[in-house]
């Protein structure tokens, strides 16, 4: 495992406290002076969770200080995790909840402290899902400009799709590059940097069918062949694609995670999916990410928490 010790830098707080700061999936790990490396390594590997895009990605990105280095900046870090040998030893505004201490906004606004009292802490699983929740709330801020004067999201682009029958808060940072109702398609792409490109697409066609998940898999990648740009050789490995179950707010389909490849242009990457049935009409909501040789898992994320927003007519009350 890797994770970075981190040096104290002495910062001048003010009494009132600014936003929180750090990598949105960093994990500031504050251990006791005394604790041995190998037991907080193992620790660590028991919480660390991945998520398989074209190769598995770690999900958290840990750091460490010991508790006599906890200051300055550090304290104004996105999520702070205590381990500690005696409850005394955590902060006073954390609550127990099923044996996790939590708090918000100690030292920084934004902010989510956690702690655990070691060795009787023993539910590795239900700490991992509570820092995933941290961390997906950190990443749903960037994403729609929480931290930011100017609000990320766009109430006119919901109005706009909400005349095709469905709403989703597709942040203004995408830039409208398919619009094509008629065909019941629409592209919006973000341009991360030079090496880094994210194509969010939603395809609907009027239909009774009900999909499996083979049948979903073969639909994505007939879509991506016919709507996406320059893409008439992608296929979709088969042998990394992941579909699972997926209900959201009532509508049942499959949330399909895996890899595109593109022999003409020897490229590939990693996409995920979202196939619903809404009354007479089947839609597919659609992330591929463009980052080769670099870490897919944070866009595949924001995948998710764009496309968790979409909301069929009758339930936008048409």
């Amino acid at each position: 495992m890797k994770y970075f010790l981190l040096m104290t830098v002495p910062v001048l707080l003010s009494g009132c406290a600014g936003p929180a700061s750090g990598p949105l999936k960093g994990v500031l790990v504050v251990y006791p002076d005394e604790m041995e490396m190998d037991r907080m390594e193992s620790f660590l590997n028991d919480i660390q969770i991945q998520v398989t895009t074209v190769e598995p990605e770690d999900v958290f990105d840990f750091s460490v200080c010991s508790s006599q280095q906890f200051q300055g900046d550090l304290k104004t870090r996105r999520t702070i995790l205590f381990l500690v040998d005696d409850p005394s030893a955590l902060p006073d505004d954390l609550e127990p909840i099923d044996g996790i201490y939590q708090g918000d906004d100690l030292w920084a606004t934004g902010q989510t402290v956690m702690g655990v009292v070691l060795p009787e802490f023993d539910d590795p699983d239900l700490l991992s899902s509570r820092l995933e929740s941290a961390y997906e709330r950190h990443l749903s801020d960037y994403i729609y400009g929480s931290f930011v004067s100017t609000q990320m999201s766009s109430p006119a682009r919901i109005d706009s799709l909400l005349a095709l029958g469905f709403s989703m808060d597709i942040p203004k940072s995408y830039s409208l590059a398919e619009w094509d109702p008629d065909g019941g398609f629409l592209q919006y792409q973000r341009r991360v940097s030079d090496e880094c490109l994210l194509l969010l697409s939603v395809r609907w066609i009027e239909d009774d069918a009900l999909l499996s998940p083979e049948d979903a898999v073969i639909w994505r990648e007939a879509v991506a062949r016919h709507h996406f740009h320059d893409s008439a050789a992608d296929s979709v490995d088969r042998s990394m694609v992941q579909v699972e179950t997926l209900d959201l707010r009532g509508l049942g389909g499959w949330r399909l995670l895996g890899m595109w490849r593109n022999p003409e242009h020897l490229n590939a990457g990693a996409f995920t999916s979202y196939v619903l049935r809404d009354g007479g009409r089947r839609f597919l909501l659609d992330m591929e990410i463009f980052h080769e040789h670099r870490e897919k898992e944070p866009y595949i994320r924001e995948g998710w928490i764009i496309m968790n927003t979409f909301i069929p007519g009758e339930q936008n009350g048409q």
